[in-house]
């Protein structure tokens, strides 16, 4: 699993991610003590076998001359292929106009399209194996510092149920946007993990202040700072907890500006 933050202020965008990928067996079947008798789990068990750091979890892309960051989360490989060279290789055929929209519909696309030949399925929604990509796309409109755009995705097969009860058959979701009615908003989101940075940030404890959220009032440092301090937070919390972390250092920070990406290893 993964960890990603990205967080939008008045001077830029501010990201981080952790570098661990877990590689997990699942387990479907188990024996029956003294028969040998297998039989069916009612949920599948996920194991953890291995690991490795430095994944690329948190990178830039290059269209049409603008930057993009993006952040990614949810399965490691495809058709033994990694999500970073998907989304590379991505980069490399895009050949329309490089609007925020169809660059966002044409990464959607070719990952939906890697998910049908791994699972060797036309229709995304009658296959058997749910497995999803979170990914997390950053820019700018015209270039303009005061016109972040952040949107969370998620590409997934077969069908879920989201929130509201309704049921989700397209194989595509966007989780969230800063763009509200039409407007662009300082803010953030994260992908992966996101229960322990829930946990942080909604406390309902009333002897401890909330977690810093006026972003519009945070500088570019200070979200660099806070990005690392809620993947470090996480990476943190799972090692002490009762639990085989998903989530490990070090960690990649980076900010997006209209003019630049820049990117550095936290150890």
């Amino acid at each position: 699993m993964s960890i990603c933050i990205a967080i939008a202020v008045p001077d830029g965008i501010a990201l981080a991610a952790d570098s661990q990928t877990t590689w997990n067996q699942t387990i479907t079947q188990a024996a029956q003590r003294g028969t040998n008798q297998k039989f069916d789990l009612a949920q599948p068990i996920n194991v953890p076998i291995s690991w490795s750091r430095m994944a690329k979890k948190l990178f830039n892309l290059k269209i049409n001359d603008n930057s993009y960051a993006i952040c990614v989360a949810g399965t490691a490989l495809l058709n033994h292929k990694t999500i970073y060279s998907i989304f590379k290789a991505l980069e490399k055929n895009y050949e329309s106009y490089g609007c925020y929209e169809t660059i966002v519909r044409h990464f959607i696309d070719g990952l939906k399209a890697e998910l049908r030949k791994q699972l060797n399925v036309e229709n995304l929604a009658t296959s058997p194996t749910i497995l999803n990509i979170e990914f997390i796309i950053c820019g700018y409109v015209d270039q303009d510092v005061s016109k972040p755009r952040i949107e969370s995705w998620t590409v997934l097969s077969g069908t879920v149920q989201i929130e509201g009860g309704r049921q989700l058959t397209s194989g595509e979701f966007r989780k969230w946007t800063n763009i509200v009615n039409g407007e662009h908003t300082f803010g953030g989101c994260w992908i992966g993990r996101a229960e322990f940075i829930s946990h942080l940030v909604t406390h309902n404890n009333p002897q401890m202040p909330p977690i810093q959220g006026q972003y519009e009032l945070l500088s570019l440092a200070d979200a660099v700072d806070y990005t690392k301090f809620l993947v470090d937070f996480t990476c943190d919390y799972q090692r002490f907890a009762a639990m085989v972390p998903d989530c490990g250092k070090p960690i990649i920070s980076a900010t997006l500006t209209p003019e630049q990406y820049d990117e550095q290893i936290i150890k």
